[in-house]
């Protein structure tokens, strides 16, 4: 039996989509947050700079694994909840992993994503617990797994109709000191990209160590083709409640400059795909209007309602500050358009018998002189 998680020759890659983020599509997409939520005020203000320095998700742990029974837990369905709330406050979507499956239930009214922990990725009830849930996920590979492994953990999540799935690469155990808990496996990217369809972040904050290293190896990781990276943030790391590497704020802002991402860039590229969104509109009307000149034996072309919707168009880009005459030229390229379309889906119809039609645009209340 083929793997629901395998590339094939004819598919297309999976776009995991939270809200108007699209992991695996847009250029680079960055998780932040901190290792452990811990109060009110350090995730909102934690928040607030994640927004601030152009990252797409708020990452915080409510539910912690630990070395030792008596570190940190976490602040469970509360740091949730103080999760939620700080990511809506900055307008960011928010994920945080659960260890368990009424954590997963718990968390799946808050959160946008679920996170599978590296020590729970052959928990195979939980990761059908996640997978029946349907929110996206991302999978953090086993310290010790292999990537066939890996693979089949999220084969897991697919065969319960998730294929919203993201491979995270965050280190596995190697031999010797390398001052840190594992090792970066960065060829780990590009070989998933040839073996699967789902995109691939890396968390090189675990293997770094210590903070200065995150920034080298987050990097490595754009340059050989992950979708994104996830970074742990906290205001003030000296002072955290778990133990590993974490940016501060300043660190973060200087990543981030460093991996050619900014607020504006991330919110000129929404803009961008509104446009195209409202583009897409506009073609599917032009077309509804198409079929009712035809039914009403209107011309396609009609040189004086264009002249009256171009003066309507220079007059609204006088009133916000932009160019007319640019304007213009724009509006002349979406008006041939149209027209194009329109003429296509007349000879289409034309070359059809009456009884091959289906009356479309009868009753329309579209006015076709708009």
């Amino acid at each position: 039996m083929e793997r629901k998680t395998s590339r094939t020759e004819d598919s297309a890659s999976t776009i995991v989509e939270i809200g108007s983020i699209r992991i695996g599509h847009d250029p680079f997409p960055v998780i932040a947050g901190p290792c452990a939520v811990e109060s009110v005020e350090q995730m909102y203000e934690v928040a607030n700079s994640v927004a601030e320095s152009g990252g797409a998700i708020l990452r915080g742990g409510a539910y912690k694994h630990n070395g030792t029974p008596y570190g940190f837990r976490g602040l469970g369905r509360e740091g949730v909840k103080i999760l939620a709330q700080a990511g809506r406050a900055a307008g960011l979507p928010v994920v945080t992993q659960v260890l368990e499956q009424a954590e997963a239930e718990n968390a799946a009214e808050f959160v946008d994503l679920l996170e599978i922990g590296s020590g729970s990725m052959q928990d195979f009830e939980l990761l059908r617990a996640v997978g029946r849930i349907g929110k996206p996920v991302l999978l953090r590979r086993g310290p010790s797994a292999t990537i066939d492994e890996w693979l089949w953990a999220a084969e897991y999540l697919l065969a319960e109709g998730n294929d919203q799935v993201v491979m995270v690469e965050r280190g596995v155990r190697t031999f010797g000191n390398n001052r840190g808990s594992d090792m970066l496996d960065l060829t780990a990217v590009p070989h998933l990209k040839e073996l699967t369809h789902l995109p691939v972040m890396v968390d090189p904050s675990h293997a770094a160590g210590s903070a200065h290293k995150v920034q080298p190896l987050a990097l490595a990781a754009q340059g050989v083709g992950a979708d994104g990276v996830i970074i742990e943030v906290h205001p003030h790391p000296e002072g955290a409640r778990t133990a590993s590497p974490q940016l501060n704020l300043e660190a973060f802002a200087a990543l981030m400059t460093s991996l050619g991402i900014n607020r504006l860039r991330q919110h000129i590229d929404q803009l961008d795909r509104q446009v195209v969104q409202l583009l897409a509109r506009r073609q599917d009307l032009a077309l509804e209007i198409g079929r009712t000149k035809a039914e009403r034996g209107l011309p396609i072309y009609m040189p004086d309602r264009e002249t009256e919707l171009l003066a309507v168009i220079e007059e609204e880009a006088a009133h916000a500050g932009i160019d007319a005459g640019h304007v213009r030229a724009l509006f002349h390229l979406v008006l041939a358009e149209s027209k194009r379309l329109q003429e296509q889906l007349r000879a289409l119809e034309n070359a059809q018998t009456p009884a091959e039609l289906a009356e479309p645009g009868q009753g329309s209340s579209v006015d076709p002189t708009r």
